[in-house]
């Protein structure tokens, strides 16, 4: 049983790349999501091996919209788990957070026999920090933060990171030994992406085309990379500029606000959320890709997912120096020292004018990916390692 308060399935690719490797393993696979558009509005639907519960949710916008959201969420999730252990047994109980609340699930489960896998997607504590850390209430949320985050580290029996720095928080604040902590990359499943961007190119008409993919939050920078197209457009009149934004999040209507303050609707394109099909062929026809998250204690810490895909894209990323973020992008793009719009835009500025840079780039982008064995083949095989040592020490069922 996953639980995915987060996003709706399957548009949350990493919950359910894992739900279709434990299918693909031989589990019985049910994911508890909200439910969303596009298909993904049923409250039970059968698909790909998955049974996914949804429920209705309102997501939060703001720090006051949490206390809106996440009730009902935990109360919705608790029923449909309640009605699925009433039908048999759960044997893994695998919460993925935010919020770092379900572990009171990891805590019942014990209960029924059940084992709790904490697959943490993000530090929450930091992410605290980050957005409303200056406040009076973003100091009590981190406080909170921290005290849930150590209650989901003691109810696991395994804690799945995302990457090495997200690892060291759960052995050192955690203080859980090396064999419950797997580290589970996010990354795209074999060369899809590669395949989905094969033939399209950028175009070489002297103009720069720009990407950015993902969650368009207040942590995220894309405010940061709209001031500096606008001052990319002051000190490059002559240039031609495409934007290509896809995603989608609480900040964005502020962010086309803000577009249409600066001049750039014509320049700027919000696409929301789309599927590979249809963001990697528009991301392909860009020169670059843009990761503007500025440098937080949450963003440094974090596998920026938009990186990862970028590179299996092909495109080369320009980006903050974070450390997780430095160490995937490697010789495949450009770290920008000061997070600032004005050195974004300088560096933007200095792609356009060096075509035999960027294009150096470009091939470098095309094989990082494979220098780093970055795919989710590797990733699942770790996940289903863990997953049988854990029903191993838990003498739990044998799988197949």
């Amino acid at each position: 049983m996953i639980l995915d308060e987060n996003l709706p399935v399957p548009l949350d690719r990493r919950v359910w790349q894992e739900g279709l490797a434990l299918v693909g393993a031989g589990y019985r696979v049910t994911i508890i999501s909200p439910r969303g558009s596009d298909g993904m509005a049923r409250s039970i639907e059968d698909r790909d091996g998955i049974r996914i519960l949804r429920y209705p949710q309102r997501a939060a916008s703001g720090l006051a919209g949490y206390v809106v959201e996440y009730p009902p969420s935990m109360i919705f999730t608790a029923a449909w788990l309640v009605a699925l252990r009433l039908g048999g047994r759960i044997d893994v109980i695998h919460g993925c957070n935010p919020p770092d609340l379900f572990f009171l699930f990891g805590r019942l489960g014990r209960l029924w026999g059940s084992s709790y896998v904490f697959d943490q997607h993000d530090a929450n504590p930091e992410l605290a920090i980050t957005k409303w850390g200056g406040r009076r209430s973003g100091r009590l949320l981190a406080h909170v933060t921290r005290a849930l985050e150590r209650a989901s580290y003691r109810a696991a029996a395994t804690v799945i990171a995302p990457n090495d720095s997200y690892a060291r928080l759960a052995a050192g604040r955690g203080g859980l030994p090396p064999e419950r902590i797997v580290v589970v990359r996010n990354a795209p499943p074999g060369d899809r992406f590669r395949v989905l961007a094969a033939g399209i190119q950028a175009p070489e008409d002297g103009s720069l085309h720009i990407g950015y993919l993902g969650v368009m939050g207040s942590q995220d920078g894309v405010e940061i990379l709209l001031e500096a197209i606008a001052r990319l457009r002051d000190i490059r009149p002559n240039l031609p500029v495409q934007v290509e934004l896809v995603g989608d999040g609480e900040a964005r209507p502020a962010l086309e606000r803000q577009a249409d303050r600066l001049g750039l609707t014509s320049r700027v394109h919000f696409h929301g959320y789309q599927g590979p099909d249809t963001f990697v062929p528009l991301l392909a026809a860009t020169h670059v890709c843009v990761s503007p998250d500025p440098p937080t204690p949450f963003n440094d810490v974090s596998t920026m997912t938009k990186v990862v895909e970028y590179l299996a894209i092909g495109r080369p990323v320009v980006a903050f120096a974070l450390t997780e973020t430095v160490g995937i992008i490697g010789g495949a793009g450009s770290i920008v020292g000061e997070a600032t719009p004005e050195a974004l835009a300088a560096e933007l500025a200095a792609l356009a004018d060096d075509r035999v840079r960027l294009v150096s780039l470009t091939s470098a982008a095309a094989r990082r990916i494979d220098e780093l064995d970055l795919r989710w083949e590797r990733s699942a095989e770790r996940l289903l390692a863990a997953y049988e040592s854990l029903l191993v020490r838990s003498g739990g069922v044998e799988v197949g």
